[in-house]
C-alpha cells in the first residue's frame, strides 16, 4: 500500500504532468466531461465535483489543484510574498491600495499579480485565527468564470494551495465527496428528477 504523502507526492506530480494537456484539449472532450458532472436538482442544473478539483486563474494561467470546503466562507489561495507600497502597519488601513503577489501553484510556476485590497478579514482556521487581505480574483472550474474575493495566505506548510470556499460555489456546485475522479460519481441518471434545497 503507498503511504498517504506518497500518494499526495504521486497525485501532485500526474496533475502537473497533464496540465499542458488539459489546457490544449479539445472543445469537444470538455463539453464531454461537463455532461457528466452535471446534476439536476428541479428546474436547476449543478455541476457535481468532487472534494477536490483542477482551478485554473486565468491572468496568470496558473492551474492550481485545489480542496472543495463548503465549510469555508471565502477561497483562499497561497501567495508567495506580497508587495504594498508604503504599507501601513495595521493592515485595515491598506484597504483600497494596490497589492502585487506571486502567486506560486505545487509545480513550481509562479506569476505575479496586481489587485486592489478589498477588504481584510478575520479568518479563523483549525490551527490559529489571523487576519489576511482579501482580493477580487477570477477562477475558473470546470468551464465556469466567477469573480469573488480570495484570501491571501502563505499556504506553504498545507497540502493544497487553494482552497474553494462557499463564494466561488454557491448556486452552481454539488459536492460529493465519495467522488474520486471525473467518472466516479456516486449520483447516477436515477437523481435526474431530485429535488431538494441546495445549501
Amino acid at each position: 500500500m503507498i503511504p498517504a504523502k506518497a500518494a499526495f507526492v504521486l497525485t501532485v506530480f500526474v496533475v502537473c504532468a497533464l496540465g499542458v494537456y488539459k489546457e490544449n484539449a479539445e472543445d469537444q472532450s470538455s463539453t464531454a466531461a461537463s455532461e457528466v458532472s452535471r446534476i439536476s436538482l428541479g428546474e436547476k442544473s449543478l455541476r457535481l465535483i468532487g472534494p477536490t478539483a483542477q482551478v485554473v486563474e486565468p491572468e496568470s494561467g496558473l492551474t492550481f489543484q485545489a480542496r472543495i470546503d463548503t465549510g469555508a466562507t471565502r477561497c483562499s489561495l497561497h501567495v508567495a510574498e506580497w508587495i504594498i507600497e508604503d504599507e501601513f502597519p495595521a493592515m485595515a488601513d491598506n484597504v483600497g491600495k494596490e497589492i502585487r503577489f506571486r502567486l506560486a501553484n505545487r509545480c513550481g510556476q509562479t506569476e505575479w499579480l496586481t489587485r486592489q485590497v478589498a477588504e481584510v478579514a478575520f479568518i479563523r482556521t483549525s490551527e490559529q485565527e489571523e487576519l489576511r487581505y482579501l482580493v477580487p480574483l477570477s477562477l475558473v472550474l470546470d468551464g465556469l468564470e466567477r469573480e469573488v474575493l480570495v484570501s491571501l495566505n502563505d499556504r506553504s506548510e498545507m497540502d493544497f494551495a487553494m482552497l474553494v470556499g462557499r463564494n466561488y460555489l454557491d448556486g452552481e456546485f454539488v459536492v460529493d465527496v465519495s467522488r474520486s475522479g471525473p467518472d466516479m460519481n456516486l449520483l447516477t441518471n436515477s437523481t435526474a428528477g431530485l429535488t431538494r434545497e441546495v445549501p
